[in-house]
């Protein structure tokens, strides 16, 4: 299982945060999305074996947010907001 951080630019609409959820979540091999509307990040948890950070980061990006992908720094993985 691998975790990853995606950084976007911070969301107004908490909606917006809910539809990125639900399209994420409908990935083959996605297992926890958690988005942060206003600090304009996404943590997700994946089984590496059936898809990849490239990937995920490419589908927000087709849903026209810019993406940076960011390394969870160690001790913060289970922080909630990280």
């Amino acid at each position: 299982m691998s975790k990853v951080l995606f950084q976007i630019t911070p969301l107004s609409c908490p909606g917006c945060g809910k539809q990125i959820h639900e399209k994420l979540m409908e990935q083959d091999g996605v297992i926890i999305v958690k988005v942060f509307p206003r600090l304009g990040r996404i943590r997700t948890e994946f089984d590496e074996a059936k898809t990849n950070a490239e990937h995920l980061g490419s589908l927000i990006g087709s849903w026209g947010h810019a993406v940076e992908l960011k390394k969870l720094k160690r001790g913060y993985e289970n922080d909630e907001a990280y």
